[in-house]
């Protein structure tokens, strides 16, 4: 088991780290709908070189342009942002957000049938929202359109992406403010955006810090997708909800994917019968964040691994294993309504070379959902210590592997 932990984390763990992006969308009561789940939808499409798609060069060092590249990439088939963040009203209640927006390509721009008319869909644009109160029941919904007659799509200068009257436009550490405006039956959410640390690659972070050796012929299906992060956005702006419109103030993560998400996923499965992995994306009020990934057998047995992306609030970064932290469930669980699954919903995070101590639990417990196996991927709120003052904040966790293998 250490062997094979070792071998599989550090390689592993960057590639579900990007893949979780594309399959853990937020859930509620009920199972969520196949239609959108973006992940089949780009199997059913023809390969990629066929439909005039290019693929990322494993081989090619990759520097990002900003902002530039916070934007659309149409020469590659899947891109994905999404949004991740925690908001408090007026009175201090807190809001778990989640907006996750994903284009499909159906053909490349230099594909053999591309068509240039505007009311010809080169694409699908999907989406699906989460707003979380902590003290009352989550509010989702779901979109679908295809990219033409402006009813969806993204442009690069400025960077925006747009589905219907949904509209994500970011920015770069210095190129202003971006803007997140979402509107919902009776509900709505306009969110100025202010990036304050300049975006990362928290893939090649991970690699470049030595966390250990690749596992043969894992390469070319992590390359199959870039990821660059926007690790901590302001957020100020006006909710209305439930009649009521109160001002919101907040922080959020935002993941920008794009490339081959069908060639990642093959890569992983192989994986998927033994090991399982947990993915915690926390943001401190101190301006400091972590990225988490905890490794484990299915079946239980062994140690598990846990690995920690830190950034610091001055935007430095550092990456803490198995040794330098130790991430484990507490007492608290929640149990899916049909008993086929039971998840850890409160963790415990200890970290002695930052001098930090986490207590990490749901916003909502019921945020279960089903997508090629079950699945618990919802917002969490944080309490704790660190240098022996009070710490607190946001962010979301994703659980897997916890379910009985038939259900």
């Amino acid at each position: 088991m250490r062997r094979l932990i070792q071998r599989a984390a550090p390689w592993l763990a960057v590639g579900v780290i990007a893949l979780s992006a594309w399959l853990l969308w937020p859930g509620g009561t009920t199972t969520p709908p196949r239609l959108l789940d973006p992940a089949t939808l780009a199997s059913a499409l023809p390969p990629v070189a066929e439909a005039g798609f290019e693929t990322p060069d494993a081989a090619a060092d990759w520097t990002p342009e900003l902002p530039r590249d916070l934007g659309p990439h149409p020469a590659f088939r899947t891109e994905l942002w999404d949004l991740t963040g925690q908001l408090r009203d007026s009175a201090g209640r807190r809001y778990g957000l989640r907006l996750t927006l994903v284009r499909l390509g159906l053909r490349g721009p230099e594909a053999a049938d591309a068509r240039s008319s505007g009311l010809a869909a080169q694409g699908l644009l999907l989406g699906r929202l989460s707003l979380v109160p902590e003290d009352g029941a989550p509010l989702h919904a779901e979109r679908a359109s295809r990219t033409a007659a402006g009813l969806a799509g993204a442009t690069a200068e400025p960077p925006v992406v747009w589905l219907e009257d949904w509209r994500l436009a970011v920015s770069g550490a210095e190129a202003g403010a971006g803007q997140l405006s979402v509107r919902l039956n009776d509900s709505r959410l306009d969110l100025r955006l202010v990036p304050q640390k300049t975006p990362i690659t928290p893939a090649a972070t991970l690699l470049d810090s030595g966390a250990g050796a690749r596992p043969s012929g894992s390469a070319d299906n992590a390359a199959a997708l870039r990821w660059l992060a926007a690790p901590r956005l302001e957020l100020a702006g006006q909710l209305l909800l439930a009649g009521a419109e109160t001002r919101v103030t907040g922080s959020a993560w935002l993941d920008h994917l794009w490339g081959d998400a069908v060639g990642s996923a093959a890569g992983l499965a192989g994986s998927r019968g033994q090991l399982a992995l947990n993915r915690f994306l926390l943001q401190l009020d101190d301006g400091s964040e972590l990225l988490c990934i905890q490794l484990r057998r299915r079946a239980g047995g062994g140690t598990p691994v846990p690995t920690c992306l830190v950034i610091a609030s001055d935007g430095g970064t550092r990456v803490l294993r198995r040794r330098a932290l130790t991430l484990a469930p507490g007492e608290a669980a929640w149990r899916s309504p049909d008993g086929a699954a039971t998840y850890p919903v409160h963790w415990q995070l200890a970290a002695p070379e930052l001098d930090l101590q986490l207590d990490i639990h749901a916003l909502h417990p019921d945020q279960e959902l089903m997508l090629g196996e079950r699945l618990w991927s919802g917002v969490v709120a944080i309490k704790g210590m660190r240098q022996g003052r009070p710490i607190a904040g946001g962010g979301r966790m994703d659980l897997s592997g916890y379910a009985a293998a038939d259900s």
